[in-house]
């Protein structure tokens, strides 16, 4: 079986980048796939959200050549949390691609890295490190500038030939199409970006109830609209 290794990144917070990408693990977990989440957040978000201890040793052990285990958040579902090491100066000075390595004997289905915002040299190692990245957005302006900034790296990365991931998408997050900003946002990005593929997240409670109440998506609100988009996400990063 091919494993599928997914970098969800957004250049700024706030942007519904974490609730993405674990809510897109708890789908694929759910559709009998075997996913690890790794977390590249130095405040350790998505350990916190699937339920997990998130000051556990986790991404930043790994990255320091040792091999930490993983916790289990729901069946089929594990996360290496991330934590405040990953800010140490061993790991702001690593090769890029060190984590694509560190992860390389790992057997599992699906690997995600939750990228952290702002923290390029973080980022930049998830996008490495994959073969698909969901680039995150709302409709804010800022969000829009910032997911360009992700999109130019992944471009410049495939332009020189360098690893990394190959295809990608826009995630447009928080989506709630009463509000006319919300309803531009993806006419104004197809005409922006022709040529990427676009996907969306309704704004849906669901999603937020699940992160608050720290239990994966599809053991709380599986027919949720937010479930039915991240499916749709699912459906678009496994099958291209």
């Amino acid at each position: 079986m091919t494993q599928h290794r997914i970098a969800v990144a957004a250049r700024k917070g706030g942007v519904g980048k974490t609730t993405v990408a674990c809510s897109l693990a708890s789908v694929l977990a759910f559709q009998g796939k075997r996913v690890l989440v790794v977390d590249l957040d130095p405040q350790s978000n998505a350990g916190y959200v699937l339920g997990v201890d998130p000051t556990a040793l986790g991404t930043a052990e790994l990255l320091s050549g040792n091999a930490p285990k993983p916790l289990e958040a729901a069946p089929n579902l594990h996360v290496l949390p991330g934590g405040p090491d990953l800010t140490d100066h061993n790991i702001q000075t690593l090769d890029p691609e060190d984590l694509a390595d560190a992860v390389a004997p790992l057997d599992y289905d699906v690997l995600i890295f939750d990228c952290p915002p702002g923290v390029e040299y973080l980022e930049r190692l998830g996008l490495v490190a994959a073969d698909v990245a969901l680039v995150c957005t709302d409709a804010h302006p800022l969000a829009v500038v910032g997911a360009g900034r992700v999109l130019n790296e992944l471009n410049l990365r495939q332009q020189k030939g360098r690893k990394g991931a190959k295809r990608w998408a826009l995630v447009l997050s928080k989506i709630d199409l009463r509000r006319s900003m919300d309803r531009a946002i993806d006419e104004q990005l197809a005409v922006t970006y022709p040529s990427i593929k676009r996907l969306t997240v309704h704004q849906d409670s669901a999603l937020a109830w699940a992160a608050a109440e720290r239990v994966p998506l599809m053991q709380s609100e599986p027919s949720s609209k937010g479930a039915k988009d991240l499916m749709a996400i699912a459906e678009w990063v496994t099958n291209g």
